[in-house]
This record gives C-alpha cells, structure tokens and sequence, in this order.
C-alpha cells in the first residue's frame, strides 16, 4: 500500500510540474564557415529574429511586433542552453527554431532581428559575428 501511494504521489506530482515545449532544433556544419542561415531554412523569409535564453511571450511580442506564443512553442523561456531563431515572412512567423548555444552563441544577437542578406555568421575568437550572405 505504502508503494502505490507513492507511485499516486509521483505521477500527481509529475503532472504539476511546468509544461515545457521544444521547439524543432537547426543543427549546422559547424566546420563550414561561414554559417548561411538561408542554406539551412527553406522559404522566403525576409528576416531572422533572435530571442536568447528566459525570453517570454511579452519579449517576442515586442520584438516582433505581433502577438507570437513563446512560451507554449518553445522551450527557451525556461532553458538557458538554446537560443530561438524566428524567421518572419510577410509580418508573420514562417518558421522557428531553437539552437545550441554552444560552439556558435547567437544569444550575443537576443533582441533584434536580421534581415535576410545579413544572415550569414563567423565565429571570430569566441564571438559571433554577421557577415553579409
């Protein structure tokens, strides 16, 4: 009896705990510079935007423009190893997705958006840094 109430116990509590949502993962060929965010994401995204780590839903909006649901979609809101990649097409997001911070740390661009021809990244020292595509 003392075994299932804490299994009960376990799954009750499990269920309490923050929901957490991942965002699809980009994995790039680290080995070849530069990075060109357009040979990795499909579409005609105009622009890239870059929320870092613990940003909320009040953050993209204001970076965006628009009401967008971080916090639901993705996981950077309470992960501080990724950083979220938004590519916006039209006013709207086409697509998103969260990336390691390691070895590449986009987190230096958290809070602004980069337009397309802009989209390309070096590593120079242990900065990231844009390039033209």
């Amino acid at each position: 009896m003392k075994y299932l109430f804490l299994a009960v116990l376990i799954l009750g509590l499990n269920g309490c705990s923050l929901s957490e949502s991942e965002a699809p993962r980009l994995d790039f060929d680290y080995a070849e510079e530069p990075i060109k965010l357009v040979e990795y994401v499909d579409g005609n995204w105009e622009k890239v935007c870059f929320l870092g780590p613990y940003s909320t839903d009040e953050a993209a909006q204001e970076l965006l423009g628009f009401q967008w649901q971080l916090e639901s979609l993705t996981s950077v809101w309470v992960n501080d190893g990724v950083t979220l990649l938004v590519f916006i097409e039209n006013g709207s997001v086409q697509s998103y997705y969260e990336v390691s911070r390691v070895p590449y740390d986009f987190s230096v661009f958290s809070n602004s958006c980069v337009n397309r021809n802009l989209s390309s990244f070096i590593k120079s020292g242990s900065k990231v840094v844009q390039t033209q595509v």
